[in-house]
């Protein structure tokens, strides 16, 4: 199926991360949800093997998406997303960081939120 090889491909990537000491990023879409709902690690599409081998997950998130506790709220002023750190293998800290994409310097800055 399409999972098992997505499943092959993940231990591959893992084995050369490891083999090699090196960090690798792999982008994976979440699967549909519901609008406006808030993405966490299950919302990966696929296996849970995606997720289970990461070092980190990190999930782009609109501020209106968030859990109801969070700082991060939408704004007519600002069109801003949320970078949520979901799992950090290396020393367990989470977090989330707002930004915007500037156009016209092609860059994104931090957002005060």
């Amino acid at each position: 199926t399409k999972f098992d090889a997505q499943d092959y491909a993940l231990d591959l990537f893992r084995k050369f991360s490891t083999k090699h000491n090196v960090h690798l990023t792999l982008v994976v879409h979440p699967r549909k949800e519901m609008d406006k709902a808030a993405l966490g690690i299950s919302s990966v599409f696929g296996t849970a093997k995606a997720t289970q081998e990461a070092d980190n997950v990190v999930i782009l998130q609109r501020p209106e998406a968030m859990e109801k506790n969070s700082n991060f709220r939408q704004s007519d002023e600002v069109d801003y997303r949320v970078l949520e750190v979901k799992k950090n293998r290396f020393d367990g800290e989470l977090g989330a960081v707002p930004y915007k994409f500037e156009r016209d310097i092609v860059t994104m800055v931090s957002e005060s939120g």
